[in-house]
């Protein structure tokens, strides 16, 4: 799965592109908890504009929810802004932003990076 991490100071860009597959996304998950930075980071945007293709199941979204639910234990509060303009993917996005509902990591969708940095900024 194509993806690119640009580590912000405050927080990361995460870009994914091409066709992406449930189990790829949650490995870069444990991947992005280990590494040194995620500690210190206030935000993450994942970006899901240039997705061409996905094998993304609900029950991923349920495992994703899950996994950040226990990982906030010790890294406290993150907002996670998901940008997704493909109907599909919408769905599965909202799937999860509904599960991290009252939890440390908050979650929301936007069609624009501006409007998710807004967001940010305003956390």
């Amino acid at each position: 799965m194509p993806h690119t991490n640009n580590w912000e100071k405050e927080g990361l860009y995460r870009q994914f592109t091409g066709n992406i597959s449930g189990d790829e996304i949650l490995c870069s998950n444990f991947e992005l908890h280990e590494h040194p930075n995620f500690q210190k980071i206030k935000y993450i945007i994942n970006d899901f504009k240039e997705v061409t293709g996905h094998s993304i199941e609900s029950t991923h979204t349920k495992v994703y929810a899950l996994t950040d639910h226990i990982i906030s234990s010790t890294k406290g509060e993150l907002s996670i802004a998901l940008i997704v303009t493909q109907a599909p993917l919408l769905i599965l996005a909202e799937n999860y932003r509904e599960q991290m509902i009252d939890k440390l990591f908050t979650c929301e969708i936007f069609q624009h990076i501006e409007d998710a940095r807004k967001w940010i900024s305003n956390k």
